[in-house]
């Protein structure tokens, strides 16, 4: 079911039982109100023959009769029955012997006494009995009864009149619910129509934002968002694949060359000797860019909930990062110091996963002394109320500030940075894992000063 069918259907549903609380409302306060009006004028008649009854016609009831008879304004069907209180007959409106076919008993005149008036209905009839004080009989029963025949036929018009109404109010809701509804969709339909015209191809081409205030626009806004989102994933899969390819390329053509050189003339064991060797550097060159591409891989493959994530105290993770790196690079001094000796070690806690974070201290202890002249990096430790800090500072070459957030791309090397070892890769695994432990890494540098990488992670 189309969403324009659903709203107007969904419309009409609400509108029509609107409407139908409506009616029924309405017409139960119309039969109540005839109801009271027709009992009251029951009572008031009734009353009114008794007091003829007593002032004008004590000795001659045929009198009160041909009043009845003669009266323009008789109800129709209207009886009228006046009992002692030995429930006998004492005046009635038509002839007695018929009297029998009235809606009358023993129990009935026993709730009138006791309840002093009292509604009922007898088919059609309504009837009224209430208590009436004659002067010389004492307290008499009047009960009178009538057919409402004026007032059921209004409400038999007023009916039909609800349902007609309540029939055309449907009509018209949903004939105005389509057009509506059709109205409000008519931008979610345009921008329909724009979506199925974008491809990987143009990506760039963006959604009408139109007032940018109202749910839709928000949705062409936040869809033009995730465009460029998409474009920008796939800008840096081709800047991956580009430098993936160059870097390939570079140690395979090396490769390639020095075995046709190798090949063009007979060589002596020593002159192949020197050739493996060279063949053997651009090959572990290979495994370790191979590797890297590997690790850029795994982490990007890797998920919060397939990772064991446990207490770790970060000041120990780091004293433990800088004894096996300066264990391979002996050259290499890392000094590190906390900004404020924490008197809680929850303030250093942190819930990670302790290989995965050693990778990111790693990379970036390598990096500091990788790229200061005296191989010298910094290393500060600090926490406050929420997160725990690492700031790494080497005095190296720094990088541009245009290039600053690029080089957490996969595969991206500032252009100062490229006579150093490296493929670019080792900052997209720190970014990638700082994200699955819910942190952030940034970066702050000063071209041919340093540069300050920090890494922010919540603590327990």
């Amino acid at each position: 079911m189309k969403i324009r069918t659903k709203i107007a259907l969904q419309f009409t549903v609400i509108i029509a039982a609107i409407l139908a609380t409506f009616s029924v409302s309405f017409y139960y306060v119309a039969e109540q109100n005839r109801k009271d009006e027709f009992y009251k004028n029951l009572c008031d008649r009734a009353l009114t023959r008794a007091d003829l009854l007593v002032k004008i016609a004590a000795n001659n009831k045929k009198i009160l009769k041909i009043l009845d008879k003669e009266t323009l304004s008789k109800l129709y069907g209207e009886k009228v029955l006046m009992f002692n209180d030995e429930d006998k007959i004492v005046y009635a409106s038509y002839d007695p012997d018929s009297a029998e076919n009235y809606y009358y008993n023993a129990d009935l005149l026993k709730s009138v006494r006791k309840k002093k008036y009292v509604e009922t209905a007898n088919g059609k009839l309504l009837v009224a009995g209430l208590m009436y004080t004659h002067p010389e009989k004492g307290e008499l029963v009047l009960m009178t009864s009538a057919e409402d025949e004026l007032g059921n036929t209004q409400l038999q018009r007023l009916r039909d009149s609800l349902i007609y109404s309540f029939l055309f109010g449907i009509l018209i809701t949903i004939v105005l619910g389509f057009i509506f509804a059709g109205q409000s969709l008519k931008p979610l339909s345009d921008m329909n129509r724009e979506i199925s015209t974008i491809t990987a191809y143009n990506l760039r081409k963006q959604l009408n934002e139109g007032n940018r205030q109202d749910e839709l626009a928000q949705l062409a806004i936040n869809f033009n968002q995730m465009l460029q989102r998409l474009e920008q994933s796939f800008d840096f899969q081709r800047s991956f694949v580009s430098n993936a390819s160059h870097e390939l390329r570079t140690p395979l053509a090396g490769l390639k060359s020095e075995i046709q050189i190798a090949l063009e003339k007979e060589r002596t064991p020593e002159e192949y000797q020197k050739v493996l060797d060279s063949l053997l550097n651009d090959a572990q060159r290979l495994i370790q860019l191979t590797n890297s591409l590997l690790q850029l891989a795994q982490s990007e493959k890797k998920e919060e909930r397939t990772m064991s994530f446990q207490s770790i105290r970060l000041d120990e993770l780091v004293f433990q990062t800088q004894e096996e790196l300066q264990s391979l690079r002996t050259d290499y001094q890392i000094h590190i110091d906390f900004e404020d000796i924490p008197e809680n070690e929850q303030d250093i806690t942190v819930l990670g996963n302790a290989p995965l974070l050693k990778t990111v201290l790693n990379n970036l202890m390598d990096n500091a002394c990788k790229y200061s002249p005296d191989k010298r990096a910094d290393v500060k430790i600090g926490f406050d109320e929420q997160n725990c800090y690492i700031r790494v500072t080497d005095r190296g070459i720094g990088i541009p500030e245009n290039e600053t957030q690029r080089i957490f791309e996969p595969l991206y090397r500032a252009k100062n940075a490229t006579t150093f070892r490296g493929y670019g890769i080792g900052l997209s695994v720190c970014r990638r894992i700082v994200d699955m432990h819910r942190g952030t890494i940034k970066v702050t540098s000063q071209l041919d000063v340093g540069s300050t990488f920090e890494v922010v992670l919540p603590h327990i």
